[in-house]
């Protein structure tokens, strides 16, 4: 009796962990964690990334789009404030006449020979009025934390995130530029061409001043 009550104590005194023995675990748990973490921090930066520049990419698209389909300007505008890319539709004051009606005119009333107030030219849309304080955000992304704006091109020379307002017209047609995401030192461009398609390239935007087009100077088709 007093044996089995000798050997059932010793088996409890040799089923727990000694001091050296969780030592040990605790440094290789600290090794694996060391090796892995930087690893899946990488590997969410980089989804991160790739859905920022997913984000800008469709949103140029959709700015294409509702040009295209409600017949208006639409444009892309930096908020340096909110460090975000917006998209806004273009409000238009201005009444358009044609030049056939002899009625009355009054405020900002543009005559347009022999077309109706639904048509688009670069001419008379988005400089007619000068106040686009009317128009509508439709779309706003913002930057995530660490990632910043660099350089940015518009219809083929340097511009500012300031002036940087890069207009879709409703024949699909673009002003054409880009701008620069940096995060840390890496840059990644976001490049819209002037018929409107997107592109993504690493490294600084590239050389578009051959790329010019003359967005909008067209008459708008029934």
């Amino acid at each position: 009796m007093i044996t089995q009550t000798s050997s059932t104590a010793q088996i409890h005194k040799r089923s727990g962990f000694t001091l050296i023995e969780m030592m040990v675990i605790i440094v290789l748990i600290s090794l694996l964690s060391a090796m892995v973490a930087p690893n899946l921090i990488a590997m969410r930066d980089g989804q991160r990334k790739r859905a920022l520049y997913t984000s800008v990419a469709d949103l140029a698209g959709l700015a294409r789009e509702m040009a295209l389909t409600n017949d208006q300007t639409m444009y892309l505008q930096i908020d340096a404030n909110s460090n975000s890319i917006l998209l806004k539709q273009e409000v238009d004051t201005t009444t358009y006449q044609n030049s056939n009606d002899t009625s009355a005119t009054g405020g900002d009333t543009i005559v347009v020979a022999g077309h109706t107030q639904s048509t688009r030219q670069n001419s008379n849309i988005g400089t007619a009025s000068a106040d686009r304080s009317q128009d509508k955000t439709v779309k706003t992304i913002a930057l995530p934390q660490g990632i910043t704006f660099g350089n940015f091109q518009l219809a083929g020379t340097s511009s500012d995130e300031g002036s940087w307002k890069l207009h879709y017209y409703a024949d699909g047609t673009t002003d054409g530029g880009g701008l620069e995401l940096i995060e840390g030192r890496g840059t990644k461009s976001i490049v819209i061409g002037p018929k409107g398609g997107v592109s993504e390239t690493d490294g600084s935007l590239p050389d578009s001043s051959q790329d010019q087009w003359t967005a909008g100077d067209y008459v708008h088709r029934a």
